[in-house]
C-alpha cells in the first residue's frame, strides 16, 4: 500500500514531466517559463524531480538510437499511457503494435511514471548498470534566461547557473566534469571507488561526497565549499600545489593555476542563486550588481565608481531588478537614473547642503 509520501513523490514526478513537455513545446511562452521557475524554486524536491525527468529523458533518447528495443519500449509505454489505439503487428500476432512516434514526442510527452517503467526495462536488458558506471560523454548548458538542474547518471545533482556549460565523462574509475564557462553547484553522490573531479582551467577540485560550487569568469576560478571536504589542486607545469577546504572556505585560482588565495566566506550567500534567490550580507554594491545583472533583463551600472564599495544586504528574488534597485536606493545615498535602452544608472545622491 502506498503511503502519503509515495503519493506525493508520484505527483511531483508527474508535474515535473509535464513541465518538461511544456518547456519543449513550440508555443511555450515567457509566462509559462516564469511559472515553471516559480514551481521549481518553491521546493528542492521539485528541482530534483525535474532534473531527474530531464536527464532520464535525454538518456533514453540517446540509448534508443543505439538499441532499437528501447525505442520500441518507449513507443509502447507512451501509447499505453496516452491511450493510443493499438493494432496487431503483422510480424508478430501475439504482440500489439503501435505507430512509431517522433523522437521529440516520445522524449517530451512521456509521463514520469512511464519513464520509470522503462528504467526497469533497462535493468532487464542489463544496460542500466552500464549507464550509471560508464555513461557516454555528455554536454549540458543553460540559456541566458534560465538556470538548469541536471541529474547525473551516478545520482549526483548539478545546478547550472544561467549561461553555464559543463562536459561530463564517467568511467568505471573516475567521474570527470569540465566547467567550460559560468557557475555550477555540485551535490555529489558518495562513491568511494570513483573520485568526482571538476576541472576549470588548470585547477582540479576532487570530492568523494560533498556540496560545493565552482565558478569560472575570465581568468579567475572560484571554488566554494558548503558541505563536506574537497581538495583543490593545480596541474600547471610551473606551479603545482594542493589546498584542502573546509565548509565556509573559498579559494580563488587563476585559470593558469599559477596563483591562489583562500578565504572564509558565507557559503549560503555564495550559493543562494541555486534557490532562485540573491542574498547579500555586507556585500560590496559593485559585486551585488554583478549578481543582479545575471538574471534581470534590465541592466544596472554605476555612474559613480566610488559607489562600488558601499555594503548592501537583503534577500531578493533573482530577476526582480527594479525591486532590488529600489531597496538599495532606500537605504543608500543613491540616485536612480534611466539610461538608454532601459538601462538603470546609479549615481551618488547628495543632500541639500552638498554633503
Amino acid at each position: 500500500m502506498m503511503g502519503p509520501e509515495t503519493t506525493m513523490d508520484d505527483r511531483i514526478a508527474t508535474e515535473a514531466a509535464r513541465w518538461c513537455a511544456r518547456l519543449a513545446a513550440d508555443d511555450c511562452t515567457d509566462f509559462d517559463r516564469a511559472q515553471f521557475e516559480r514551481w521549481r524554486a518553491s521546493s528542492r524536491r521539485h528541482a530534483d524531480a525535474y532534473a531527474a525527468v530531464e536527464t532520464l529523458s535525454a538518456r533514453l533518447d540517446h540509448w534508443a538510437r543505439i538499441d532499437s528495443r528501447l525505442t520500441s519500449m518507449a513507443d509502447d509505454a507512451f501509447a499505453m499511457g496516452a491511450g493510443l489505439e493499438m493494432h496487431p503487428s503483422s510480424q508478430d500476432s501475439d504482440r500489439p503494435a503501435v505507430r512509431t512516434l517522433p523522437g521529440r514526442a516520445r522524449r517530451w510527452m512521456m509521463p514520469a511514471a512511464l519513464a520509470a517503467s522503462i528504467g526497469v526495462a533497462l535493468v532487464g536488458l542489463q544496460l542500466f548498470g552500464y549507464l550509471t558506471s560508464s555513461a557516454p560523454p555528455a554536454t549540458y548548458a543553460s540559456s541566458p534566461e534560465m538556470r538548469r538542474d541536471v541529474a547525473l547518471a551516478d545520482g549526483s545533482i548539478v545546478h547550472l547557473d544561467v549561461e553555464s556549460e559543463i562536459n561530463v565523462s564517467f568511467s568505471r574509475g573516475q567521474r570527470q566534469i569540465v566547467l567550460v564557462d559560468g557557475r555550477a553547484l555540485f551535490e555529489v553522490a558518495h562513491d568511494a571507488t570513483r573520485p568526482f573531479v571538476v576541472s576549470a582551467g588548470e585547477s582540479r577540485t576532487t570530492a568523494l561526497g560533498t556540496h560545493f560550487q565552482v565558478q569560472r569568469e575570465g581568468q579567475q576560478v572560484l571554488v566554494t565549499l558548503a558541505e563536506g571536504s574537497i581538495a583543490v589542486t593545480s596541474d600547471a607545469e610551473k606551479s603545482r600545489w594542493r589546498e584542502t577546504l573546509v565548509p565556509g572556505e573559498q579559494i580563488s585560482v587563476t585559470t593558469d593555476g599559477q596563483a591562489h588565495v583562500k578565504r572564509a566566506v558565507d557559503a549560503q550567500v555564495a550559493t543562494s542563486w541555486s534557490r532562485g534567490r540573491l542574498v547579500f550580507r555586507g556585500t560590496p554594491l559593485g559585486e551585488a550588481l554583478k549578481e543582479v545583472n545575471r538574471y534581470g533583463s534590465r541592466k544596472v551600472r554605476l555612474g559613480d565608481a566610488d559607489l562600488a564599495d558601499l555594503p548592501v544586504g537583503g534577500n531578493f528574488i533573482a530577476g526582480e531588478t527594479d525591486l532590488i534597485v529600489s531597496a538599495f536606493a532606500a537605504v543608500l545615498p543613491l540616485r536612480v537614473s534611466q539610461g538608454a535602452a532601459g538601462e538603470i544608472i546609479l549615481f551618488r545622491r547628495y543632500s541639500a547642503d552638498g554633503s
